[in-house]
């Protein structure tokens, strides 16, 4: 049996990331019973099935979970390597992506309209979670995390430093007090930020005359939703560090206050994270506007 196995592999890899038969077909503009098919003679070709199919939902097997790790990037390798002996050809196809809520809703949407000026073919799905992701299982292109990496299946592109902030409301610092040192926060209502992967407490960063330095503090309040976190803090409910463009706006309208000036919160590193060492032309042009874009950031 001969089968178009780029076709095929682009055909499952759709399936797996639609969760849909019918999807995949709509996605990839072909007729539905050409993506069975083509499922059906890759599994042929294979040995092994795929996919578990029920009447309701779609799972891959422990043999389709492999496949699909290792075929995806064997795809993004094989569209790159045509579009390299088409240089004018403009950057196309689906864009998966996950990345902080505050980052997506306050720098990315805002702005996505000058992204799709320039690249008018890429349709992007993007997610936005507080919460880390797992790309290979979510079958994403790129992940957009902030702060110290932890180890994993994955290549990180530096895209540069957030801004932070420590900060309270009027309320709480009427009621509380404003702390003037770095031990003075001992004494204070901390807003703490849990990893949601490894369910420790995020350190806060200051920057001192000797450098950056690390202060772990506990509060009767631990969230990992930045729009809870935010409230939390305009709700009077503690003292609170974050990324200063999200605090920005309640900032200048005196809903925030921010704290400590002698000690500034120390920058916090960008990456965007994807699964495999080779990096995606579709990528690589999202990973460049979002440098560009960061460059503009309060």
């Amino acid at each position: 049996m001969q089968i178009n196995l780029f076709e095929a592999i682009k055909v499952y890899i759709e399936i797996v990331e639609s969760g849909s038969f019918t999807q995949a077909a709509e996605n990839l503009q072909i007729h539905r019973p050409a993506v069975t098919k083509l499922l059906q003679q890759l599994e042929q070709s294979c040995g092994v099935r795929l996919l578990q199919r029920t009447t309701r939902r779609i799972n891959m097997t422990p043999e389709g979970e492999e496949f699909y790790r290792r075929s995806k990037p064997l795809l993004a390798q094989a569209n790159d390597l045509l579009e390299s002996f088409a240089p004018d050809r403009p950057v196309h196809g689906q864009l998966r992506i996950d990345m902080p809520v505050a980052f997506a809703a306050l720098v990315v949407v805002p702005h996505l309209s000058g992204f799709y000026k320039a690249h008018p073919n890429i349709e992007i799905i993007l997610s936005s979670s507080d919460r880390r992701q797992d790309m290979l299982r979510d079958g994403l292109d790129c992940v957009l995390r902030m702060g110290e990496l932890e180890d994993g299946d994955y290549i990180a592109r530096s895209l540069g430093t957030i801004k932070m902030a420590t900060c309270a409301s009027p309320a709480y610092i009427a009621e509380h007090g404003k702390p003037e040192t770095l031990a003075d926060l001992q004494q204070h209502q901390a807003l703490c930020w849990i990893n949601s992967s490894s369910r420790q407490i995020m350190p806060w960063w200051f920057q001192t005359s000797s450098g950056a330095k690390e202060i772990n503090l506990t509060g009767r309040l631990v969230l990992d939703n930045s729009e809870a976190y935010l409230a939390a803090g305009l709700a009077g409910l503690g003292v609170m560090q974050g990324m200063y463009f999200f605090f920005k706006p309640h900032l200048d309208s005196g809903q925030l206050v921010e704290i400590l000036p002698g000690y500034p919160a120390h920058a916090r590193k960008l990456s965007l994270l994807y699964p495999h060492r080779h990096l995606s032309h579709k990528v690589r042009v999202f990973a460049e506007w979002l440098e560009d874009l960061l460059k503009k950031l309060p």
